[in-house]
């Protein structure tokens, strides 16, 4: 149907979200979309009243969660869903018999008893939907070989897996493969309560997830990001489940952490960080990052919880403590608590986290650089990392900000020189920072066409204000992986030799190449901004292996294959606008 513009446009009033649904606001949009972009100092430019920037931030999460979709948008995704088996859109318009049959479908084609749910809808389907399912629930075949917990053990000491592709079936047993319901297996302990922290949530998918080992009623908190009616009110439903919707305290910030928390039993406890939303469409033919912890028992005494043991040489309870007291929340107290109960000295990677402030930044005085962001992982690279002169810095993920006029604004002028920090004197120069970003042919031979780019929301009006960039861009290739076919919503970075045969870090992560994920320098310098809260693990040969560099293909395997692709000259970036 088609929608009427406001008549009110850039001076109306309403503030809910069923307005913005039902009538377009070109001028609105138009702004949500550049805070989507993360172009934070464009948006801020315009000198918009608090009123309209606060309309704009409904507008962009509706834009972000898939709920308002511009009309030539929608007409290009029906034509690609009716071409693509397996695409799934707009469940809220479809009704619950159509939901089941696809269930079928997918159920006969995976050949494993796969459990599959539409995303919620506002009138609450999904639960009726989850209810039937939860009664006759069959039990998910994982892996002819190896059970979640055997596949932990097996990819000591790295922990680090890639996501499952539905449509690539190779991939489904892989040793270094998991999907998001096996965190859940009985395997890898009795749940007794579970953690999500995360984006964007479809809660009818993620009880499902819960629902293939029947741990569907366990306690579950959930924190999220994207503003949804189900979920703020998925307590009066499921009594078990307590949601908590964080809004970070800058305009076009957002929660942005991809994170798993989950407690057993016998008091252990296990942290997961990956790089997925927790919405079916990121866990079916996207790729995912995921790193697993080894299960992390109740210290023995309570002494030793009082001295602060129980940490490792990483500081990874350290830093995951204090990113979680920044959000201030009563809920999470009894988690930190549980942390600081646990033995979490065998964890051999860094926490990094971003948390929205404003820190102060006092050169010369490594002790006192904000431990946030950038500068956080700078402080542990100088520390603990080693580097050659001829070093790449390779940044990989699914959405680009606002990145300046120039390379040296930010990207090779602030994050690059961050991630090229070692304790050796080595400097980067320019032409070795390279950005994995599929261009648009990769999305358009991807497992579902055009419809595969729905997760890199990059924009051609952003990159016109930084067509420089086109330089530092490289194709999504993944053969040996078998993913090449499925876009990346994975972000990662690591450091290379010019031979590309070792590296010296590799870091997992929920921050994309974005100033408001990683931080920017402001006021002189002076402090370190940052507005979104973002989570990953940094991995250290000096803590895994005890070496000073990892062996690339086999002590790591990096989500992407080696040498780097580069555009050619008819190549230009995937554009999410290509779908509109």
């Amino acid at each position: 149907m088609d929608m009427k513009e406001c008549t009110y446009g850039s001076k109306c009033y309403r503030r809910n979200k069923q307005h913005f649904l039902g009538f377009s606001h070109p001028y609105i949009e138009n702004v949500a979309s550049r805070i989507n972009n993360g172009e934070i100092e464009a948006v801020m430019s315009l000198g918009l009243t608090p009123d309209l920037v606060e309309k704009a931030q409904v507008v962009a999460e509706l834009m972000e969660s898939g709920e308002l979709i511009p009309k030539e948008q929608q007409m290009l995704e029906t034509s690609v869903y009716n071409r693509t088996r397996g695409v799934k859109r707009n469940a809220s318009e479809m009704t619950q018999k159509k939901a089941s049959q696809e269930a079928e479908v997918n159920h006969l084609e995976h050949k494993e008893k796969q459990l599959k749910i539409k995303a919620p809808s506002a009138d609450g389907k999904t639960f009726a939907t989850f209810k039937a399912l939860e009664e006759n629930q069959p039990q998910e075949s994982v892996g002819k070989e190896l059970n979640p917990q055997q596949k932990v053990e097996a990819s000591a000491p790295l922990h680090y897996f890639l996501s499952a592709v539905a449509n690539e079936p190779e991939t489904w047993n892989q040793p270094l493969t998991l999907r998001f319901a096996d965190l859940f297996h009985p395997s890898l302990g009795l749940l007794q309560q579970s953690m999500q922290m995360n984006f964007m949530v479809e809660l009818g998918w993620l009880l499902a997830q819960y629902c293939q080992h029947k741990v569907q009623r366990k306690p579950l908190l959930v924190i999220y990001g994207v503003e949804s009616k189900e979920l703020s009110e998925a307590g009066s439903r499921v009594p078990t489940i307590n949601t908590i919707r964080v809004k970070p305290k800058y305009p076009f910030g957002s929660h942005h952490t991809k994170m798993s928390m989950m407690s057993y039993e016998d008091g252990s406890l296990r942290i997961v960080v990956h790089t997925g939303n927790l919405i079916e469409s990121d866990w079916e033919d996207r790729t995912q990052g995921i790193w697993v912890s080894p299960s992390c028992p109740p210290l023995l005494s309570e002494a030793a919880e009082n001295t602060g043991d129980g940490d490792s040489v990483t500081g990874f309870k350290r830093d995951l403590l204090r990113y979680l007291e920044t959000y201030s929340l009563v809920a999470l107290q009894p988690w930190m608590e549980k942390i600081r109960k646990a033995d979490m000295s065998h964890i051999n990677v860094c926490f990094i986290p971003s948390s929205p402030g404003s820190y102060p930044i006092h050169p010369g005085a490594n002790e006192r650089v904000p431990r946030w962001g950038h500068l956080h992982l700078s402080w542990l690279l100088q520390q603990h990392s080693s580097s050659e002169p001829d070093d790449t810095v390779i940044m990989q993920c699914s959405s680009i900000g606002s990145l300046g006029p120039s390379p040296s604004s930010w990207l090779v002028g602030e994050l690059a020189v961050s991630m090229a920090a070692s304790s050796s004197t080595a400097k980067l120069g320019q032409q070795t920072v390279q950005v994995v970003y599929p261009c648009a042919q990769d999305v358009k031979a991807s497992i579902h066409g055009m419809a595969g780019g729905g997760c890199l929301p990059y924009t051609r009006q952003g990159h016109s204000k930084q067509t420089w960039f086109t330089g530092f861009l490289y194709k999504w290739r993944s053969e040996s992986r078998l993913r090449t076919r499925a876009m990346p919503h994975i972000k990662s970075y690591a450091r290379v030799s010019s031979d590309m045969t070792r590296a010296s870090f590799f870091l997992l992560t929920s921050a994309n190449v974005s100033k408001a994920a990683w931080g920017m320098r402001s006021n002189k310098c002076a402090t370190l901004m940052i507005q979104s809260f973002e989570a990953g693990v940094l991995f250290l040969p000096k803590f895994i292996f005890g070496g000073r560099s990892f062996e690339l293909g086999r002590q790591i395997i990096l989500p992407y294959d080696l040498p780097l692709t580069k555009y050619g000259d008819g190549d230009e970036p995937w554009f999410i606008d290509n779908m509109r």
